[in-house]
């Protein structure tokens, strides 16, 4: 789904474009990174396990957007669709070239009441890592704020008293804040869950 912006401000489509023509690419791809960066290195980090390998994954993928620019096709789907492909692309490449025993993909399933079956197959561990990837791209387009107590709350385990503390917050604005961050990520999975594709 293209990234909604101010008039300004260029979408990731536009931003591809700019890649492939060689209009200001370096620009643009750093624009992309800033966007994106995080997401990547996310992921790269449950499917791979460790820190340096993920920084790995996110200086490959990047590289890799600039080099096959020309092959985004936006009439396919959207840019983070296809990145997440790339994403999980390179991640298999790293795996192999590094001869890690399994993908970890361990994406906090417990939080949303769900244990997966350690024996899953491989489509399922692909609808898995396509969870967090949405997961993790909708925590991104929170304002900062929210995403904050989301992410002290589901990432780090803390209770709302405990968040309070932590960030000298009163304890009614970390409730009302992980209450409308929640309605904010049920909207944002809501609109990317209907349009996936088939990847």
């Amino acid at each position: 789904m293209p990234r909604t912006s101010a008039s300004n401000t260029p979408t990731d489509e536009q931003l591809m474009i700019r890649i492939a023509s060689g209009k200001e690419p370096d620009a643009a791809l750093s624009t992309l990174y800033d966007r994106y960066g995080r997401t990547v290195y996310g992921s790269g980090l449950k499917l791979l396990g460790d820190r340096s390998l993920a920084e790995e994954l996110v200086q490959e993928v990047f590289l890799k957007v600039w080099r096959s620019s020309r092959s985004f096709d936006p009439s396919r789907g959207g840019f983070s669709t296809w990145l997440y492909r790339i994403t999980r692309s390179v991640a298999v490449d790293i795996h192999r070239r590094r001869g890690i025993s399994a993908l970890s993909v361990l994406y906090e399933e417990d939080n949303v009441a769900s244990i997966r079956d350690m024996t899953s197959g491989p489509q399922e561990i692909v609808d898995n890592s396509w969870l967090a990837w949405r997961v993790s791209r909708a925590l991104e387009n929170l304002d900062e704020p929210y995403r904050e107590v989301i992410e002290l709350s589901y990432f780090r385990g803390l209770s709302q008293r405990e968040i309070a503390r932590e960030t000298g917050m009163p304890l009614g604005t970390v409730k009302s804040r992980t209450l409308r961050a929640l309605k904010r990520l049920r909207q944002e999975l809501g609109v990317t869950g209907a349009s996936r594709e088939v990847l």
